[in-house]
């Protein structure tokens, strides 16, 4: 089952940051610089976690993954830049 995540970070070291946002593009889409949503499933979002474990150094980086229930989905909201530009085959519109 997938389930919808938030991935933030900050990472101290240019190289370790272009390598996690490569992996989390692997994953889900940039909203912002720092900021991805994913559908993952449960091995997929613990796969990203190992990946991720590999290239960070916990003294200097920080990463967060929070799991957006629906209701909180439902309850989102923004103004502005951040909307992200998905392929077309994303959108299914009926």
């Amino acid at each position: 089952m997938y389930e919808h995540y938030l991935i933030v970070y900050d990472i101290l070291n240019p190289v370790r940051l272009r390598r996690l946002a490569k992996i989390a593009q692997d994953y889900g889409l940039r909203m912002q610089k720092s900021v991805f949503e994913a559908e993952m499933t449960p091995s997929e979002l613990q796969s990203m976690k190992i990946r991720i474990k590999k290239i960070i150094h916990p003294a200097e980086d920080g990463i967060k993954i929070f799991r957006l229930c629906q209701s909180c989905e439902a309850k989102r909201t923004g103004v502005g830049k951040g909307v992200p530009e998905l392929p077309d085959a994303a959108w299914h519109i009926f």
